[in-house]
Protein backbone atom coordinates (compact mmCIF):
# COMPACT_ATOMS: atom_id res chain seq x y z
CA UNK A 1 0.00 0.00 0.00
CA UNK A 2 2.18 2.79 -1.30
CA UNK A 3 -0.59 5.37 -1.70
CA UNK A 4 -0.20 8.92 -0.46
CA UNK A 5 -2.03 9.26 2.86
CA UNK A 6 -3.14 11.82 5.38
CA UNK A 7 -2.41 10.16 8.73
CA UNK A 8 -4.04 10.94 12.04
CA UNK A 9 -1.65 10.68 14.94
CA UNK A 10 -4.35 9.94 17.50
CA UNK A 11 -6.47 7.32 15.76
CA UNK A 12 -4.08 5.92 13.21
CA UNK A 13 -6.73 6.50 10.53
CA UNK A 14 -5.41 7.08 7.04
CA UNK A 15 -7.04 8.90 4.14
CA UNK A 16 -5.60 7.50 0.93
CA UNK A 17 -5.69 9.09 -2.51
CA UNK A 18 -8.87 7.22 -3.52
CA UNK A 19 -10.65 8.52 -0.43
CA UNK A 20 -9.37 12.02 -1.16
CA UNK A 21 -10.76 11.82 -4.68
CA UNK A 22 -14.14 10.74 -3.30
CA UNK A 23 -14.10 13.54 -0.72
CA UNK A 24 -13.21 16.13 -3.37
CA UNK A 25 -16.02 14.83 -5.57
CA UNK A 26 -18.45 14.97 -2.63
CA UNK A 27 -17.34 18.52 -1.86
CA UNK A 28 -17.98 19.58 -5.47
CA UNK A 29 -21.48 18.06 -5.44
CA UNK A 30 -22.18 19.63 -2.05
CA UNK A 31 -21.11 23.03 -3.34
CA UNK A 32 -23.39 22.59 -6.38
CA UNK A 33 -26.34 21.67 -4.13
CA UNK A 34 -25.61 24.65 -1.88
CA UNK A 35 -25.56 27.04 -4.84
CA UNK A 36 -28.87 25.63 -6.10
CA UNK A 37 -30.24 25.95 -2.55
CA UNK A 38 -29.14 29.61 -2.45
CA UNK A 39 -31.10 30.19 -5.64
CA UNK A 40 -34.07 28.46 -4.00
CA UNK A 41 -33.83 30.73 -0.95
CA UNK A 42 -33.74 33.81 -3.19
CA UNK A 43 -36.82 32.53 -5.01
CA UNK A 44 -38.57 31.96 -1.67
CA UNK A 45 -37.83 35.55 -0.67
CA UNK A 46 -39.14 36.81 -4.02
CA UNK A 47 -42.32 34.76 -3.61
CA UNK A 48 -42.69 36.11 -0.05
CA UNK A 49 -42.43 39.66 -1.33
CA UNK A 50 -45.00 38.88 -4.03
CA UNK A 51 -47.31 37.39 -1.39
CA UNK A 52 -47.04 40.59 0.63
CA UNK A 53 -47.72 42.69 -2.45
CA UNK A 54 -50.54 40.79 -4.17
CA UNK A 55 -51.55 38.13 -1.65
CA UNK A 56 -54.79 39.86 -0.69
CA UNK A 57 -56.02 39.75 -4.29
CA UNK A 58 -56.37 35.94 -4.21
CA UNK A 59 -60.06 36.24 -3.38
CA UNK A 60 -59.93 35.58 0.34
CA UNK A 61 -61.67 38.83 1.20
CA UNK A 62 -60.22 40.81 4.07
CA UNK A 63 -58.19 37.93 5.48
CA UNK A 64 -54.43 38.48 5.85
CA UNK A 65 -53.71 35.40 3.69
CA UNK A 66 -51.00 37.06 1.60
CA UNK A 67 -49.14 38.50 4.56
CA UNK A 68 -49.35 35.20 6.44
CA UNK A 69 -48.01 33.24 3.50
CA UNK A 70 -45.30 35.87 2.97
CA UNK A 71 -44.18 35.52 6.57
CA UNK A 72 -44.23 31.71 6.26
CA UNK A 73 -42.04 31.82 3.14
CA UNK A 74 -39.60 34.21 4.85
CA UNK A 75 -39.37 31.91 7.88
CA UNK A 76 -38.70 28.89 5.65
CA UNK A 77 -36.02 30.84 3.75
CA UNK A 78 -34.37 31.94 6.99
CA UNK A 79 -34.36 28.41 8.41
CA UNK A 80 -32.84 27.02 5.22
CA UNK A 81 -29.83 29.35 5.38
CA UNK A 82 -28.21 27.36 8.23
CA UNK A 83 -27.79 24.05 6.36
CA UNK A 84 -26.59 25.94 3.29
CA UNK A 85 -23.83 27.63 5.29
CA UNK A 86 -22.84 24.34 6.91
CA UNK A 87 -22.86 22.65 3.50
CA UNK A 88 -20.49 25.30 2.19
CA UNK A 89 -18.33 24.72 5.29
CA UNK A 90 -18.13 21.02 4.46
CA UNK A 91 -17.43 21.61 0.78
CA UNK A 92 -14.75 24.26 1.19
CA UNK A 93 -12.94 22.80 4.21
CA UNK A 94 -12.96 19.24 2.86
CA UNK A 95 -11.62 20.26 -0.53
CA UNK A 96 -8.91 22.42 1.07
CA UNK A 97 -8.01 19.61 3.48
CA UNK A 98 -7.62 17.09 0.68
CA UNK A 99 -5.49 19.45 -1.40
CA UNK A 100 -3.21 20.50 1.47
CA UNK A 101 -3.30 17.38 3.70
CA UNK A 102 -4.59 19.52 6.55
CA UNK A 103 -6.26 17.34 9.16
CA UNK A 104 -7.75 20.30 11.09
CA UNK A 105 -9.56 21.49 7.97
CA UNK A 106 -10.86 17.98 7.34
CA UNK A 107 -12.23 17.92 10.89
CA UNK A 108 -13.88 21.30 10.25
CA UNK A 109 -15.41 19.96 7.05
CA UNK A 110 -16.80 16.90 8.77
CA UNK A 111 -18.18 19.13 11.51
CA UNK A 112 -20.16 20.99 8.82
CA UNK A 113 -21.38 17.70 7.37
CA UNK A 114 -22.48 16.52 10.81
CA UNK A 115 -24.40 19.77 11.33
CA UNK A 116 -26.20 19.43 7.97
CA UNK A 117 -27.17 15.82 8.61
CA UNK A 118 -28.27 16.60 12.17
CA UNK A 119 -30.37 19.53 10.93
CA UNK A 120 -32.17 17.44 8.33
CA UNK A 121 -32.60 14.60 10.82
CA UNK A 122 -34.35 16.94 13.24
CA UNK A 123 -36.49 18.39 10.43
CA UNK A 124 -37.42 14.83 9.40
CA UNK A 125 -38.48 13.98 12.96
CA UNK A 126 -40.58 17.15 13.16
CA UNK A 127 -42.29 16.38 9.83
CA UNK A 128 -42.98 12.77 10.86
CA UNK A 129 -44.55 13.97 14.12
CA UNK A 130 -46.71 16.45 12.20
CA UNK A 131 -47.77 13.68 9.79
CA UNK A 132 -48.66 11.43 12.72
CA UNK A 133 -50.70 14.18 14.39
CA UNK A 134 -52.55 14.92 11.14
CA UNK A 135 -53.25 11.21 10.64
CA UNK A 136 -54.56 10.80 14.20
CA UNK A 137 -56.61 13.99 13.85
CA UNK A 138 -58.09 12.81 10.55
CA UNK A 139 -58.93 9.46 12.14
CA UNK A 140 -60.81 11.11 15.01
CA UNK A 141 -62.61 13.50 12.66
CA UNK A 142 -63.70 10.52 10.56
CA UNK A 143 -64.96 8.74 13.70
CA UNK A 144 -66.94 11.81 14.75
CA UNK A 145 -68.98 11.83 11.55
Amino acid sequence: MNEETMTSGMTGMNVNSGMKADLISASKWTKFLCIVSCIGVVLLVIVAILMFAVGSSFGFGNTPFGAGMGVLYLIIAAIYIYPILKGFQFANATKAACLTDNEAQLACGFSGLRAVLQFFGIITIIVLVIYALVLVGAFFIALAR
